[in-house]
């Protein structure tokens, strides 16, 4: 082999891996309970109780000190939304849009600058909790809340005990990714507390998720479901968003086995109560990352600081196929359908 050729070899095994490192991109998508991030009831995190009794009222209602403790709160858990690095990350149980604007500034002073970010519009008077996300990359088209009412009954035997629920969470977001947009829902459903009334109200919540998203999915878009989901992998609320109840297509469950390192499917968890561990933050994705994707990947990340969160964070990173931007996979070709020639005439 001639010098010249060696040379001209290694050229192009340069170029053919410059080439493919372009092409190959990875995208990290993340969601995360900040565990009463809202100024109104930021003093949980802080072990008092959801209701102050008088006294401690006193102390939380001094001039200037709930919003040193919510700034000392929202710096804890910036500090830890550094750590996960995503791309793109949806957050649960944060505050209203000065809550999130002021975690969004504690965050780029952490060192992790998110160019864009939303929050949603809670309907939640109660806990005052909301959902929003942060991203690398550009977003348009928010929705929130998202829209629809479904019923759910509060007693099995009763027919007349019927109530109706809206999504008190959520929002939805086009996600312009490198060479694919994401339309990414941030969740945060009615929680287990309360019994049969509450699980049927979550289940109630993921129909309207469900008829939501659906329109997406017909139209070809790639579709993401993240966030505190209140429900393990297969049971009902997860089973209904994934579309597992009818014949429309299903969303990819990427807590499964099949999308995590064999030896960290111990670590298939986000939350732990009196003992019992489950994973109940969720990332879903549409069949469409299976054609877009080379590989899709989940894990979660240990969280210990009681002021950060007793949650921990459900992450996916996407290897995406090179594409053109805006590309999608190409549709099947329709059948030809031959006219036949009349009788008699060739």
């Amino acid at each position: 082999m001639t010098r010249r050729f060696r040379l001209t070899a290694v050229l192009a095994g340069w170029v053919l891996l410059v080439a493919t490192a372009a092409a190959d991109q990875k995208v990290t998508f993340a969601t995360f309970n900040c565990e009463f991030l809202t100024r109104p009831k930021v003093h949980m995190k802080f072990g008092e109780r959801f209701n102050l009794a008088r006294d401690r009222k006193n102390v939380w209602n001094q001039p200037g000190y709930r919003d040193k403790k919510f700034h000392e709160a929202a710096e804890a858990v910036a500090r830890f939304i550094v750590k996960i690095d995503a791309d793109v990350i949806g957050l649960e149980e944060v505050g209203d849009e000065r809550d999130v604007g002021e975690l969004h500034e504690a965050v780029r002073a952490a060192g992790l600058d998110y160019p864009y970010w939303v929050a949603g519009k809670s309907l939640d008077p109660v806990t005052h909790q909301n959902v929003a996300l942060f991203s690398r990359y550009k977003l348009s088209e928010l929705l929130s809340p998202i829209p629809g009412l479904e019923a759910y009954d509060t007693e099995l035997d009763d027919p007349d005990a019927e109530r109706w629920t809206e999504l008190t969470k959520g929002l939805r977001v086009a996600v312009h990714g490198p060479g694919q947009t994401f339309y990414v829902y941030v969740l945060h459903l009615k929680s287990e507390r309360g019994g049969h009334e509450s699980d049927a109200r979550r289940i109630a919540q993921a129909s309207i998720v469900r008829r939501n998203y659906l329109p997406l999915l017909a139209a070809g878009k790639n579709v993401i479901v993240m966030g505190d989901l209140n429900d393990g992998r297969n049971q009902p609320a997860i089973r209904r968003i994934r579309g597992r109840d009818d014949i429309q297509p299903d969303l990819i469950q990427t807590g499964r086995a099949d999308y995590f390192d064999f030896d960290k499917l111990d670590t298939r968890w986000t939350y732990e109560y009196m003992g019992v561990r489950g994973q109940i933050d969720h990332i879903l994705l549409s069949t469409s990352f299976k054609h877009i994707c080379k590989r899709i990947h989940a894990r979660t990340m240990e969280q210990h600081d009681p002021r950060v969160s007793d949650h921990r964070p459900f992450i996916v990173d996407l290897n995406l196929r090179a594409a053109a931007p805006g590309a999608a996979r190409p549709a099947a070709r329709p059948p030809v359908i031959h006219a036949a020639h009349p009788a008699g005439k060739h």
